[in-house]
């Protein structure tokens, strides 16, 4: 399919605003505002956006707990979302269950995981759900490299292909589990272990959100025809540590070096100026954005804390 300038500034303005989130999360950690481990995907913009924007509303998503991304990019509000992160009541979650745990009804987001794995035996539920209830849907989950390792990811496949289930599997390769690289944990690249459960495959670029977008777009086609599960690779690259405060140096400088110069943003400005968009077009979009997540810190920070109710305990 061809990518206009139109859909590709929509997908560049979707990739700032989740920069911008990640790194207003990021300022409000260092700042002791938001409590508890943050996983930012600063750098794998162009994989969620690009894996998520071809979905429809009537579609599901089930998050990695890097999943702000996904989460944005499949219509969560900013402001409510911050304030989840930071625990107030105007929160999407009410301030209840913060960053690794959001849920967004609104948007079909089914919730994020903080076990590794645990999203698959639920998106074969889901799958489940939308054959028997002849729903034309599909189900997306996504997860990292290193979870493809987990029992429940081969159990995953099995079933969605035994039972036709519309399920689109979607790897964010950033190559590294924690603090391991993913040579060191499997000899098998994530797509070639789908292979034998007979379903459509792609690999893309993570970092080239226009590839990203076709061959997810191609999927998302193809799987609500065939009522069938597939799976997308997206090798791409998280700039910071696993977590925010991690800061370990168990990646090489030079290897981060390389990453870095294949930002997905600024390769999608650069590609954006050739097009003939203005580079005042470019920063209007950027301004607008960055006066949004203000905007969405103020509302954040005016919130109340939960209240607590004592009905609700058990």
């Amino acid at each position: 399919m061809k990518i206009t300038n139109k859909l590709l500034l929509e997908l560049f303005e979707k990739m700032v605003l989740v920069r911008s989130f990640e790194r207003k999360i990021y300022d409000l950690a260092t700042r002791s505002i938001v409590h508890g481990s943050v996983h930012l995907c600063i750098g794998e913009e162009a994989a969620s956006v690009g894996t998520t924007m071809p979905l429809e509303d009537r579609d599901y998503i089930l998050p990695t707990h890097r999943g702000h991304g996904q989460g944005l990019a499949k219509g969560a509000d900013p402001d409510t979302f911050l304030a989840e992160i930071i625990g107030r009541e105007k929160g999407l979650c009410k301030g209840r269950v913060g960053s690794m745990h959001f849920f967004d009804k609104k948007n079909n987001n089914l919730g994020a995981q903080g076990i590794l794995g645990a999203q698959f035996p639920i998106s074969v539920g889901v799958g489940l759900a939308i054959k028997l209830q002849k729903m034309d849907s599909v189900a997306a989950v996504y997860f990292g490299d290193g979870t493809s390792n987990q029992g429940t990811f081969f159990e995953a496949l099995n079933f969605a292909d035994l039972w036709d289930l519309p399920i689109i599997f979607v790897c964010i390769n950033n190559f590294y589990g924690m603090g391991t690289h993913y040579k060191d944990t499997c000899n098998t690249c994530v797509h070639k272990k789908a292979e034998i459960f007979n379903m459509d495959i792609e690999t893309a670029d993570g970092n080239d959100v226009k590839e990203v977008y076709q061959k997810m777009s191609g999927l998302v086609k193809k799987v609500r025809k065939k009522k069938r599960p597939a799976l997308i690779e997206c090798y791409t690259y998280r700039f910071l540590g696993h977590s925010a405060f991690d800061n370990r140096p168990y990646r090489p400088k030079e290897e981060v070096k390389e990453w870095k110069s294949k930002d997905p943003i600024k390769r999608t400005e650069e590609e954006l100026i050739e097009k003939g968009v203005s580079k005042e077009e470019i920063e209007n979009i950027k301004n607008k954005v960055e006066e949004s997540i203000k905007q969405s810190e103020d509302f954040a920070l005016n919130a109340d804390f939960p209240v607590y109710d004592p009905s609700m305990e058990l």
